[in-house]
C-alpha cells in the first residue's frame, strides 16, 4: 500500500480515519505504475448533530500528473471511499482498461476447490454473516477480496446501500454483481459489472433448488423474504455455505 498524508480537521472516531486512509493507500493494488504522494483530508462539512455530513478531499501523483477527488458522506470512511473509487477512475481514463488492473491480477488463474461428494439432499446448511461489517465503496471491497484471499465478498455498497458481491469469475477478471436495475452499472471502468440473473426476489428454497440442480460454485440472489443479498456456495465438505449480510 502505498504511505498517505493524513490531515484531519473533525473528532473523527478512529476506526474510520484508519478505515479512510486505507480506501486511498489501496490504490497500487490495481495499477501498474507507481502511485506517490498521496494526501487524504478528513472534515466535518454541516449537517446536524443527528445526521452529520462528512467531506474527503484527496489527490496523489500518477503518471507525472496530478489527480484529485472530493466527496462527501455520512461518514468520513464512505466519503473516502467515494474519492478512492473516483480516483481509480481517473486513472482507468488514463491509461485504459488494459493497464489498470496489474497483469498478474488480471490473469490469476482461480483453481477450483477439492470438494468431497454429497447428493443435493444430504446437503446442510451453514450460515456466517459477510465479513464487511459496514458500507463499502467498490474499491475497498477490491481490496478486501484480495487481502482476504476470498473467491467472493458480500458487502452493502456505500452508494446505493444495496447489498452486492465482488468476485474472480473463471477468466480472473474482477467481476461485481449488482441487482438488476442499479445505478452502480456505470462502475465498469473500475471492474467487469453485472447484473443479476434475476430480475426478481428468489425465494430461498428456490435458490436452493437452483444450486441442487445446476450445481453453481455460488449463487448471489436477493432472498424474497427480507429482501437482502445472500450468497448460496457449495463448501469443501459438501455442504451449502450461506453468506448473510451485515444487520
Amino acid at each position: 500500500m502505498i504511505d498517505v498524508e493524513l490531515t484531519v480537521i473533525a473528532s473523527i472516531p478512529r476506526q474510520q480515519v484508519d478505515h479512510a486512509r486505507r480506501c486511498i493507500a489501496s490504490l497500487d493494488r490495481f495499477v501498474a505504475r507507481p502511485l506517490v504522494g498521496a494526501r487524504l483530508t478528513l472534515r466535518r462539512d454541516g449537517g446536524s448533530a443527528a445526521h452529520p455530513l462528512f467531506a474527503a478531499d484527496a489527490d496523489v501523483l500518477f503518471d507525472g500528473r496530478v489527480l484529485a477527488a472530493h466527496a462527501t458522506g455520512p461518514t468520513a470512511a464512505h466519503a473516502a471511499g467515494l474519492v478512492a473509487s473516483a480516483l481509480m477512475r481517473q486513472i482507468r481514463r488514463m491509461v485504459g482498461a488494459r493497464v489498470a488492473l496489474r497483469n498478474e491480477l488480471r490473469e490469476l488463474p482461480v483453481a477450483p476447490a477439492r470438494r468431497l461428494a454429497k447428493p443435493p439432499e444430504e446437503r446442510d446448511i451453514v450460515q456466517r454473516r459477510t465479513y464487511a461489517d459496514r458500507p463499502e465503496a467498490t474499491l475497498t471491497a477490491m481490496a478486501d477480496l484480495l487481502e482476504d484471499a476470498e473467491l467472493f465478498h458480500l458487502f452493502v455498497h456505500a452508494r446505493t446501500s444495496e447489498d452486492v458481491v465482488v468476485h474472480w469469475p473463471d477468466d480472473g477478471r474482477l467481476c461485481l454483481l449488482h441487482p438488476r436495475g442499479s445505478v452502480l452499472a456505470d462502475e465498469g471502468d473500475l471492474l467487469v459489472v453485472q447484473a443479476s440473473r434475476y430480475s426478481a426476489p428468489l425465494p430461498f428454497a428456490d435458490a436452493r433448488a437452483e444450486m441442487d440442480f445446476l450445481n453453481h460454485r455460488f449463487l448471489y440472489f436477493v432472498d424474497a423474504a427480507d429482501r437482502r443479498g445472500r450468497v448460496m456456495y457449495l463448501r469443501a465438505d459438501g455442504d451449502y455455505g450461506v453468506v448473510e449480510p451485515a444487520p
